[in-house]
């Protein structure tokens, strides 16, 4: 299971730079249902879809703010699609999953770091 440690970080990384520039934060699915397909072995695994679903939308959210303060990060950590997100979490390792949205986290504070902190005293 992902530790909350790591979705909470993410989440207020992302929601905490989102406010400067904007009030929103997009949680479209565009269509898309987490869901495992039938001849998943995985598929009757509650706890594992759920993981996946909330892995995906943080990922989602980080690759937003990646685009949106022009951060430059790029391959497929930084995908947009919830599917493909949802789709490579089902055979990751929980510690895969933690590992993958803590580079994220990291890497979104190092570009937002370059943009300038509000509590600089310069």
């Amino acid at each position: 299971m992902l530790s909350l440690r790591y979705i909470l970080a993410a989440a207020m990384i992302v929601a905490t730079a989102g406010a400067a520039a904007s009030q929103t934060i997009r949680l479209d699915d565009r269509g898309f249902t987490f869901r495992f397909g039938k001849d998943d072995r995985r598929g009757d695994v509650e706890g594992k879809r759920a993981s996946c679903e909330v892995y995906a939308r943080i990922a989602q959210v980080q690759s937003d703010a990646n685009d949106r303060y022009r951060c430059g990060f790029r391959g497929p950590q930084w995908n947009h699609d919830l599917g493909v997100h949802f789709r490579w979490c089902r055979w990751a390792s929980r510690g895969d999953l933690a590992r993958d949205q803590l580079f994220r986290s990291q890497q979104l504070q190092a570009c937002f770091n370059r943009l300038g902190d509000f509590d600089d005293r310069r």
